[in-house]
This record gives C-alpha cells, structure tokens and sequence, in this order.
C-alpha cells in the first residue's frame, strides 16, 4: 500500500473514487473547474490517497489557509494550518489502518503547522479523542427580524422575544470591500496567532475568487482603519431570503459594531435572520450584539443549515483541532468545505 499527495494526473482517479464510495454525483465528482479550484496547487492535489496495485484505496482531502499566489497557480506556504476536508476509505477495503494512516500522513505533512476539521461526523468523535485531538461542537447564533410576523426558513415562535441592540459610535463605519486592493489595508499578520491563520491570499481566493458562490465582505473601520472582516452570503428559499455571516477575522469588541449594522440591515432588506456558526467567540460578546444562542437540540426554535435541498432543521457542526492551544482556536462555517455547493 502506498500513501502520497495525489498528482494532477490523478484528478478523474479521485473524482470516480468520489462518485463511486461517497456519493453519486457529488459536485467534486463531477465538476473538474470547481475541483481544481478547490484542491489544485502547483502541480500537486490537496489529497492524501492510498493506493494499492494502482487503484485507489483511501482519501483525505485539505485545504491550506495560509497560500501564496504566482502566475495564477496556487502555492501552499510554510507552516500553513491545514483543514482536513473529504475522508473515505473504500467499502471493501482490506486493510482496517487505512483510514488512520491516510489521517497519520496528514497530521505529519512537512510545512504544516495545525490540522483542524469543521464538519466531522459525530461518530468519529471517539476516534479523534483516543487520538489526543480535540474536538467540540460549533455555536450557531441568530438574530431574528423581530419587524417580521411570517417566517418561512426559520421556525420562530415568537420574533417579539427577540430585541435590536444598538451601539452608536461615530468613530466606527461599516463599509463593503470589492476588492483585493482594499483587503490589502487589514493587517493579517496581527493574528498569526490564531488557529487557523489566514493570510490576504486566501480571502481573495476563497471569497473572491470563488466559482459558483458570490460572497460579500464588509469591513469595520475605526477611525478610517480597517480593523475587522465580515465576510457573508445571502441565502433564498422560495420567496424569503436570510443572510448568513461565513467568517469573521478581527476583534471580538468589533462584532458590536457589525451587529449593530446588521440589525438595521435585516429590517431594511427583509431577511428573516442573520446566522452565524462559530467556536472561539465570547458567548457575552455575541449576545451583547444581538445573537441569541440556539439550543440545537432543541426544535423551540430552528435556523436551518441546508438549503439545496432545503431542511427545515437544527444541524450541529462538530469539528477537530489538533492543538493544545484551544485558546487560540477560532473556527467559522466558511472554515473547510462547509460552504460549498452540493
């Protein structure tokens, strides 16, 4: 058995393991555009795969935060945290290590600094933690347009219970940022700290650059200095839309200012909601913004998660860190592959 990173001759290989052992007709199984967009670096592919006699036996797919871009082609950097994204062995498969082999390889990957995962299958939990890897359960919080008496994506019982908050300031200004020129005045390296660190190259090609999604990133400036990053996406069903907030890079005390923002937003555009799946953010800060915290195990009230096909349901988003320093640990549904379109 041999395990390596995959090659780019090795694209329609991995595509057909995908179709074939995960699911028919996934879009990494058939759409090549996107699939390179995603995991195409230089001449490499971002998978771990096992291979025996030639056929593919096992995957596991990531995706760098920290990149650098030249002539079109992306390159991971150095000391990169690395989030851990498709994990499959074959049906049949003979060997039972293949699995922890192919995740062994990874956690070893020369140029890594912290392996994470958002959106692991509760099952697994046990695995990670004999492992000595953290695991945890994201937070999913919600403002509600309590203007609204009709809601159609989420459930609400009562949107009275829940009030806009307000925090005036003049000296903060919430503004959309177009472009990579205009990213180019917040300062990534402030946070090299952060699990996961990431750098102005991967929000432009995450958020900017992305094929299918159209995202829209707005900045929180104090005093004309750009000192946070918002970035969110809105999201129809039927004739009702929401705004979901994908990732968030900057101080927690300026999620006052965006919630503040937002509030007036939701009104103003007639979403439903604005949600926002986290882990590593203040639960007070968060809720002195206008979010209340969902119980998701709960159906009092539900923010669903899936759209295409729409679900009606709470979905809880577990997630690993291979890291002792949880302290550092800020993790976002935009984090991964868990924005990505079906």
């Amino acid at each position: 058995m041999i395990i390596k990173i995959a090659e780019k001759s090795e694209i329609d290989d991995i595509q057909s393991f995908i179709n074939s052992e995960w699911k028919e007709g996934h879009i990494l199984a058939r759409d090549k555009s996107f699939f390179k967009y995603e995991y195409l670096f230089n001449d490499k592919i971002n998978f771990i795969i096992s291979k025996t006699e030639n056929e593919i036996q096992g995957i596991l797919g990531f995706i760098p935060s920290k990149i650098d871009t030249k002539n079109k082609i992306n390159y991971i950097e150095n000391d990169s945290d690395f989030c851990a994204t498709l994990w499959k062995v074959k049906k049949n498969n003979i060997n039972p290590s293949t699995g922890l082999k192919l995740l062994q390889y990874l956690r070893d990957l020369n140029g890594s600094r912290v392996l994470f995962c958002v959106g692991i299958n509760k099952k697994t939990l046990g695995i990670y933690r004999y492992l000595g890897i953290y695991t945890g359960l994201l937070n999913h919080f919600v403002m509600i347009n309590n203007k609204l008496k009709r809601f159609e994506i989420a459930s609400v019982s009562n949107s009275n219970d829940f009030a806009n908050k307000h925090v005036l300031n003049n000296k903060f200004s919430v503004k959309i940022i177009n472009s990579e020129i205009e990213l180019s005045e917040f300062n990534f390296e402030k946070f090299k700290d952060r699990i996961p660190f990431k750098n102005k190259s991967y929000f432009t090609k995450r958020y900017f650059e992305h094929p299918i999604y159209q995202y829209k990133i707005y900045g929180v400036y104090f005093l004309n200095k750009l000192d946070a990053l918002f970035v969110t996406r809105i999201q129809q069903y039927n004739d009702s839309k929401v705004v979901r907030i994908i990732d968030f890079y900057g101080e927690e005390n300026k999620i006052k200012i965006f919630g503040n923002f937002l509030s007036d937003l939701i009104i103003k555009e007639k979403y439903e909601y604005a949600d926002f799946y986290c882990f590593g953010i203040d639960n007070l800060v968060m809720e002195s913004s206008g979010f209340k915290l969902i119980n998701q195990n709960s159906d009092d009230l539900i923010v669903p998660n899936y759209f295409k096909p729409f679900s009606q349901k709470n979905i809880p988003i577990y997630f690993f860190v291979d890291s002792k320093d949880v302290k550092s640990v800020k993790l976002f549904k935009g984090d991964g592959d868990q924005d990505r379109p079906n």
